[in-house]
């Protein structure tokens, strides 16, 4: 069965809850996910973590701060991409393809079905029209 695609919003909130789980050890809480993906009412980060949780991405424990874990099943199909750049909107330019080295936090997370084999895979920062 083919899962529903999550919207740009559910997936910036899944992609911080992964990497603040990553990097603390412990999930965010819904204020903490509601300030770093821009969201200021805290139903609307309840509402898409109910969305989070129905696609079977996370699971929540009612009543509880920090109750939110990431579905094993589907948190392992998270690749990391190295960010290795940042880019202007332009005319295309050839990338070396010299070896390019990038910190761990420069990264995004995609779901191994949007990203497919992923060798030779990386993101570019793109800024302006």
């Amino acid at each position: 069965m083919a899962k529903s695609k999550l919207s740009a919003r559910q997936e910036n909130m899944l992609d911080f809850i992964t990497n603040f789980i990553s990097q603390h050890s412990y999930p965010p809480t819904i204020r903490e996910i509601g300030k770093a993906c821009q969201i200021t009412s805290t139903s609307v980060v309840n509402y898409n973590l109910n969305k989070l949780e129905n696609e079977g991405y996370i699971n929540r424990m009612m009543r509880v701060s920090r109750g939110i874990q990431l579905d094993k099943n589907k948190a392992s199909r998270l690749v990391q991409i190295p960010l290795v750049g940042r880019i202007f909107a332009s005319e295309p330019v050839h990338f070396p393809e010299a070896a390019v080295s990038y910190a761990p936090d420069e990264t995004i997370n995609l779901t191994q079905d949007l990203v497919g084999d992923e060798k030779e895979i990386f993101a570019l920062e793109v800024r302006g029209d």
